[in-house]
């Protein structure tokens, strides 16, 4: 318990919803957030934000699932099926190259409402749509919709086990609407207008009203805060910024300096080469596993990668709990090293008679390589966390974001090409020698062992900025 609840601690300081108390002082917003101690308020928070993420999972791992119905109602070819799921990549690089301008303009919680609110209408309206090329533009507007309101949950929302959650709905889903694109996308519209409902319980950050000027607003919101919490507050408090601010155009000058170049062209590099891995195996897995373990059914494996869906959820709490231990050079390893490895046996394992046996040696190989890939994620995200200080931390994870989905894009594109003309257990090496090879690239790559090491509020330059005004 000694890491676990410091670690859930810093998780919940990071969405901003950590308050303190002050005795009438002139204190940083910073200091307010970092002094509140974990109480119900907190445990609440984490339970909404893992909601938030599940209903988010829902809009985008739904990809896969509705290929068999566009393939009977368009008569999309693998082509085709590549474009929708290019779009949502596409959507996404827009989303998130947008989304630090409106939280910065608007705030959090109107950039979640606003995002929510038009991914909802979005993918109503592509329930009914009556041709292949208008179901791809509404999928690319509202997959940019659904980028900004992702954006406005924080970085850490990544690393939430709500995800699994979500995917496990569809996969349910999937099976119960009987392949029924429309229906599939009814769901989708239906999550988001819960999220859409649920921001209600939300306050919007402290941080950013009193960088707004807004220092009464920022009073309510920590009153009642404190409030729920038990803890006691004192209105008399005034509140001020401390280093940080909001993302400007400086943000992004500096994240090319000779002191963060570095590190930004290994963290544009690491979520590329995380992207193209992952979109690979989440876009294709259902019908390479269909192909290799039950080439004579044409149905997706539910059950199957139901299992894999339940070995990415155990991954993620084990990588949530050792991450610290083994570094991040450490879950690198596991997540593409490691991973790697096992995709390679099960592409082996077609040489193997078809029996119950190699099914359950399959079964558990792709349980095992789905638990991988937390880690990689959970690293990478700390990393970004630990690296860059708060003052250059939106625009580092905002650029990243934007090249790993133009990268996703492009990595859907060309496998779509062979898809068709490789059998499954090729396509799991190609998958398993690139999760290598991107191991060897993260190795070779990686600036610093971060782990273990504290987060910084401003940079250098930030810094001397401030001294020179003061």
């Amino acid at each position: 318990h000694g890491f676990v609840l410091p670690r859930l601690y810093f998780y919940v300081r990071s969405m901003h919803k950590g308050y303190s108390s002050c005795d009438g002082a002139s204190l940083p917003i910073g200091q307010v957030l970092d002094e509140l101690p974990l109480s119900s308020f907190h445990i609440g928070h984490v339970l909404w934000t893992a909601t938030a993420v599940a209903l988010f999972a829902i809009h985008c791992e739904l990809t896969p699932y509705m290929f068999p119905g566009l393939q009977i109602h368009f008569g999309a070819d693998k082509e085709e099926l590549s474009t929708y799921a290019a779009a949502f990549q596409a959507g996404c690089a827009f989303g998130a190259l947008v989304a630090p301008v409106l939280v910065d303009k608007l705030g959090r919680e109107p950039t979640l409402v606003f995002g929510a609110l038009v991914t909802t209408l979005l993918n109503y309206s592509s329930a009914f749509a009556t041709s292949f090329n208008m179901i791809l533009v509404l999928r690319t507007l509202s997959s940019a919709s659904w980028a900004i309101a992702y954006a406005a949950l924080g970085p850490l929302a990544a690393i939430t086990l709500g995800w699994p959650a979500g995917r496990a709905v569809v996969i349910v889903s999937s099976d119960f609407f009987n392949d029924d694109w429309q229906k599939l996308l009814l769901l989708a519209a239906v999550a988001m207008g819960v999220l859409l409902l649920s921001t209600t319980l939300i306050h919007e950050s402290p941080r950013y009203l009193v960088a707004t000027g807004r220092i009464e607003e920022a009073k309510a919101v920590l009153s009642d805060i404190h409030r729920r919490s038990g803890a006691h507050w004192s209105s008399d408090c005034r509140l001020c910024l401390d280093h940080t601010s909001l993302t400007d155009e400086r943000s992004w000058y500096e994240l090319f300096s000779a002191e963060y170049l570095a590190k930004m062209r290994f963290s544009l590099i690491l979520f590329s080469l995380l992207s193209m891995t992952t979109c690979l195996i989440d876009t294709w897995g259902p019908m390479l596993f269909q192909n290799l373990m039950f080439p004579e059914d044409n149905a997706l494996p539910r059950m199957l990668l139901m299992i894999f869906n339940l070995g990415d959820l155990c991954g993620l709490v084990v990588s949530i709990l050792v991450v610290d231990f083994i570094g991040r050079k450490g879950s690198f390893f596991v997540g593409f090293g490691f991973q790697g490895t096992l995709l390679l046996c099960l592409a082996g394992t077609h040489s193997l008679k078809s029996d119950d046996a190699c099914l359950y040696l399959q079964s558990i190989l792709g349980a095992i390589s789905a638990s991988c890939r937390g880690f990689a994620w959970e690293a990478a995200v700390m990393w970004s966390l630990e690296e860059f200080p708060t003052s250059l931390r939106a625009a580092a994870l905002s650029l990243s974001r934007v090249v790993m989905h133009s990268s996703a894009v492009i990595t859907l594109k060309v496998s779509a090409q062979c898809l068709s003309a490789l059998p499954a257990f090729m396509w799991l090496q190609i998958l398993g020698s690139t999760c290598l090879a991107a191991g060897v690239v993260v190795a070779v790559c990686n600036p610093t062992e971060s782990a273990g090491k504290p987060l910084t509020e401003h940079s250098s330059e930030t810094s001397y900025r401030a001294c020179s005004q003061a």
